[in-house]
């Protein structure tokens, strides 16, 4: 792109071809404890799978792409299984649920 092309570009840009003033920043960096722990909101593992397991649903229910549809259903039978293998393991006891509940 020639230099005038830049200029160009660099105009568009701050004459409002970027976000709007006081929009979200949608490239922006987690706040700094979320970064750090990689947990957001989510108190524990069961409640982040809770929360997937309602947003593929609200998709599967919205989106108008079949094939996106289906990509979504798949994704949902994972969080399914690892919230069934997550139970069995709570049941049973095993070492799995006790580093979930010390770490909880």
């Amino acid at each position: 792109m020639s230099a005038m092309g830049m200029e160009d570009l660099a105009g568009a840009l701050g004459a409002g071809g970027g976000p709007p003033a006081g929009g979200p920043d949608l490239g922006a960096a987690p706040p700094p404890e979320a970064a750090e722990t990689g947990e957001g909101d989510f108190a524990n593992s069961m409640e982040a799978l809770d929360a997937a397991e309602e947003a593929l649903h609200a998709f599967v229910r919205l989106d108008p792409d079949e094939p996106d549809r289906a990509e979504a259903a798949k994704a949902l039978q994972i969080v399914l299984k690892l919230k069934a293998g997550n139970q069995t393991s709570n049941e049973a006891g095993d070492m799995k649920s006790l580093r979930r509940a010390l770490s909880g």
